[in-house]
């Protein structure tokens, strides 16, 4: 068996998660966000732990929030003691993601379709 990995995130020294599936078909994420518009005064930070469970394609979330400028992330890849999601949501059948993938296609078609040959 292959072992499982998933992410203890700390923020200023304080453990938030323990982000990780114990199974083998799974995603697990940490994304740093700093978001800045052209006619904006502001910027967000943020920070949102998640992943995917493949085998039952239910998507998890351990953590979102906010960040601050001089807050210090740590990511430490650990491989058990994951901690239960905060949220889990609902399973996608496989009509749900044929459909979703059909919709990314058309998209994809119409955006490049004056580089596709016929």
């Amino acid at each position: 068996m292959k072992k499982i990995f998933g992410f203890q995130v700390s923020i200023n020294n304080k453990t938030i998660c323990r982000a990780g599936f114990e199974n083998e078909n799974s995603i697990v994420t940490c994304i740093l966000d700093s978001i800045r518009r052209k006619n904006h005064d502001s910027e967000k930070l943020n920070i949102s732990i998640s992943g995917l469970n493949s085998d039952t394609h239910q998507y998890a979330d351990w953590y979102k929030n906010n960040l601050h400028e001089g807050d210090k992330i740590s990511i430490e890849i650990i491989s058990n003691n994951f901690d239960t999601p905060n949220s889990i949501g609902d399973a996608y059948s496989e009509k749900d993601i044929l459909k979703q993938k059909l919709k990314s296609y058309k998209k994809l078609k119409e955006e490049l379709k004056d580089y596709l040959e016929e």
